[in-house]
């Protein structure tokens, strides 16, 4: 075993005093105190990031290195996945788990689910069996709680987008990377530089800051800045891009950037550029070929040199830790074979594997090139200091473990669900308005009576039930309606007759983009019917949509639209928008948002009331 240095008590108050009188770069953001879960190795603090590695740390990394074998080394650049939640201790993924740490030298793991004390005990006892402390990654896309129930979840990237203010989305970044520290997480795998530019092809919707390469610039610094003077890494992603992809001809299964090396360069990897100069720490590479910049070769970033090493490493300068996207994938192992897409992801220029389908026969597949003279040892132990160099600027050669007894005060607290309220209330999008927003209020303040109807397209969708809830509640005597994939025709006839019941309908539209394909997925009857309802209503229908601004093209004549920058699940918390359009009805918030995306020439980028 390695000898860990065990920190000294100290007081946090001295600590801040201390730093004050010294001029630190950086003030201690949080305390994290040892408790009985955490151990005398618990970590008492999580600093800003270090610009720079003391010579205590560099001597730390360079003795680690020297003292590992191939296949260790190796090991450190191997990640492997993760799952929270409660785990019994004879679960054979838990001992899988604590094998890869212990026996195998794993140097990460890719955390997913769980709620955040489960989270950070079960951080604790990988990192307690491992030798070599552990980089704990996860995908922070909409905030900490997209992974980790509990925790705080963000309306997605347009949505700081929409608002173009960079002090929210470094707040925002900010209370992520204090959550994530709190739990025993690293390094967040964002933010997205995809860009959203053609609106026919919104491939990653809200996922994307949008098409306004400036703005996404100025939204990613914030970002970057504020996961790391918070102690967390960032990795931008999915390197060559995946905002404007289609499917390869004659390749199912696999994308393609079509464009020409001009456009490719001015939008793609401009964007990802901004994403560099930011400072990321990480970057993502995806299963994306580019022809048109890669000398014709249909291979994917993944293990294409041309765009690893040329074009990632080379032209744009980036000198950090490029990771593959997973491995595992049955259409990458089948293209590929399951250990030597590793082999190949290596000899392209990345310094980690991401999720290969067997960690340990990736290693051994690696090392048996490197005995083979098939990649030189040199770039292994360039890609093992990489890592190991991170481990020491996050500062767990000294301390690796959480308090777990204190998790709460940090994660998802009241202020930070405040603040992911402010985002949806600030980037809520009013494109169009006849009138119809805010409600016109009856006699006595009375409310006018309403007709909701959900449009839902997938069959298994809890939104809509939980919105009519809402609705309910906010205003009382409200009917609502959903259409669902699997009704039949004569469920429009009762909607039919509610809406000639009614003053005011609202269409709340839980229809998001098909990926590379119809942007506005509408089913046809349920278009038909709704086009119906606003030709028999025409100044008394409001459209809300729960994440697709593209929605608006297909039913022009609603006498208001608005959006919300949410598609539930991986793509942005969802549910925050149902209290922002309620206060939109009633007057107690106008949207501000502006449109970060281009839908038509109406409705341009920048587009909002």
């Amino acid at each position: 075993m390695l000898e860990q240095k065990k920190p000294k008590r100290i007081d946090p108050l001295l600590v801040l005093i201390m730093a004050v009188l010294a001029g630190l770069p950086f003030l201690l953001v949080r305390v994290f105190m040892p408790g009985p879960e955490g151990g005398p190795d618990a970590a008492i603090a999580a600093p800003a990031l270090a610009a720079s590695l003391s010579d205590e740390a560099a001597a730390w990394v360079t003795t680690t290195l020297a003292d590992l074998p191939l296949e260790k080394k190796i090991a450190q650049i191997v990640t492997s996945d993760v799952v929270g939640g409660y785990i019994a201790d004879d679960d054979p993924r838990l001992a899988r788990w604590l094998s890869l740490a212990r026996d195998h030298g794993l140097g990460m793991f890719v955390f997913y689910s769980g709620t955040p004390r489960d989270v950070a005990h079960l951080l604790n006892r990988l990192q307690k069996a491992a030798e070599i402390p552990l980089l704990i990654s996860a995908d922070f896309e909409g905030g900490p709680g997209q992974q980790v129930t509990g925790a705080s979840e963000f309306p997605g990237n347009m949505g700081f987008a929409a608002t173009r203010d960079e002090d929210l989305m470094y707040r925002a970044a900010a209370a992520g990377a204090v959550e994530g520290r709190a739990m025993g997480i690293h390094l967040t795998y964002t933010p997205v530089c995809d860009i959203g530019w053609d609106p026919d092809n919104p491939a990653e919707s809200v996922r994307s800051f949008g098409g306004d390469l400036d703005l996404l610039g100025r939204m990613v610094r914030a970002y970057v800045r504020g996961y790391h003077e918070n102690g967390m890494l960032t990795s931008a992603k999915h390197f060559p891009g995946r905002g404007d992809v289609s499917n390869m001809p004659g390749n199912p299964g696999w994308a393609w950037i079509d464009k020409p090396a001009g456009e490719v360069e001015a939008q793609e990897f401009r964007a990802f550029k901004h994403g560099i100069d930011a400072g990321v720490d990480f970057v993502m590479t995806e299963h994306i070929a580019v022809p048109s910049v890669a000398g014709g070769s249909d291979l994917p970033a993944s293990v294409e040199k041309k765009l690893v090493t040329g074009w990632l490493k080379g032209k744009l300068g980036f000198q950090g830790v490029v990771t593959s996207d997973d491995l595992w994938y049955d259409h990458v192992v089948a293209r590929f074979g399951a250990e030597e897409v590793g082999v190949k992801a290596f000899e392209a220029g990345h310094d980690v594997i991401l999720k290969p389908k067997d960690p340990v026969a990736t290693i051994a597949a690696l090392a048996a090139a490197v005995r083979s003279g098939r990649i030189p040892e040199s770039r292994v132990d360039e890609a093992a200091r990489k890592m190991l160099t991170l481990k020491a600027r996050l500062g767990l050669y000294k301390a690796r473990l959480v308090d777990e007894a204190r998790t709460g005060e940090f994660v998802g607290t009241a202020a930070h669900q405040a603040l992911v309220q402010e985002v949806a209330d600030r980037s809520l999008t009013l494109l169009k308005n006849d009138g119809a927003v805010p409600l016109s209020m009856g006699a006595a303040g009375a409310a006018p009576k309403i007709v909701n109807i959900n449009v839902q397209k997938a069959v298994e969708d809890p939104s809509p039930a939980a919105l009519t809830a809402k609705l309910a509640a906010a205003f009382p005597g409200t009917r609502s309606f959903t259409l669902r994939p699997d009704m039949g025709p004569a469920s429009y006839e009762t909607v039919w007759k509610a809406v000639g019941e009614s003053d005011l309908v609202v269409l709340s539209l839980f229809v998001p983009r098909n990926r590379m394909g119809d942007a506005a997925p509408f089913r046809e009857s349920d278009l038909a019917f709704l086009e119906k309802v606003i030709a028999a209503r025409p100044k008394a229908v409001v459209a809300m949509s729960y994440g697709n601004p593209q929605l608006i093209r297909k039913i022009p004549g609603v006498a208001a639209f608005l959006v919300g920058y949410g598609e539930r699940g991986w793509f942005g918390n969802q549910a925050v928008y149902f209290d922002s359009f309620i206060k939109a009805l009633k007057g107690e918030l106008k949207p501000s948002g502006r449109l970060p995306v281009r839908v038509s020439g109406e409705y341009p980028i920048g587009a909002g009331l």
